[in-house]
């Protein structure tokens, strides 16, 4: 464990990276510090104290993870070393995991082996559609990030090593969403809910022709 002293974080000069990075900035709000958004992960440089990132999918080169001060902050959604690697909310619902581990970690040469600094769990139900899912995922980033910015308003930064065993998921392709026409919807629940309805559908073939199943889940006061 490595504790860093961290002196008046009301002078941080703070980055934000990624397409989530949205999911940072009420609790920055919160604690009425200063950001800024970054395009690209070049745009890292030394002026930042630390920059956070979530929904960046390049492998950022460590010559930027060193620049800031006190480095380059990720999101993974697993409880890290389990689970490194791709789509880890669509893994946790294949794996049949109840909760949704929001590991916030800094980053290093390794992909997803860096320390852990704070994580969050998130609790999933067997119904939640994809697009529940992912409101589930940025609340719980949102969370995370709060409750790691009330611990470095304390003025320490806390870095643990990852320990136990280690696992990989694959990137999901396209075709990932097509089901075995040959099961039951109900024993494909879960690939066909983990499916974008709009940019990856779920689907299936018949006589060669492709049929794309849309869902929702209906509201019992319907």
């Amino acid at each position: 464990m490595i504790q860093r002293i961290i002196e008046d974080i009301e002078h941080l000069k703070i980055g934000l990276l990624g397409f989530r990075r949205s999911c940072f900035i009420p609790a920055l709000k919160e604690y009425g510090l200063n950001y800024t958004f970054l395009q690209q992960y070049q745009d890292i440089d030394e002026t930042f104290d630390f920059v956070v990132e979530s929904g960046v999918y390049d492998i950022i080169p460590e010559k930027y993870l060193s620049k800031p001060k006190y480095g380059v902050i990720g999101i993974h959604e697993s409880p890290m070393p389990e689970g490194r690697g791709h789509a880890p909310l669509q893994w946790a619902v294949l794996n049949n995991r109840p909760n949704l581990t929001v590991s916030l970690y800094r980053l290093n040469a390794k992909v997803d082996a860096g320390e852990i600094i704070y994580q969050q769990q998130v609790e999933i139900s067997k119904l939640d559609t994809y697009e529940e899912l992912e409101e589930k995922r940025q609340a719980g980033i949102t969370k995370c990030f709060r409750n790691f910015l009330a611990e470095l308003s304390q003025g320490v930064l806390v870095l643990r090593e990852q320990t136990g065993a280690s696992s990989y998921h694959k990137k999901r392709q396209p075709i990932d969403s097509c089901l075995d026409s040959t099961k039951s919807l109900d024993s494909l629940w879960d690939n066909i809910r983990i499916c974008d309805n709009i940019n990856y559908p779920a689907h299936f073939y018949v006589e060669g022709k492709k049929i794309i199943l849309k869902y929702e889940v209906e509201n019992d006061n319907s």
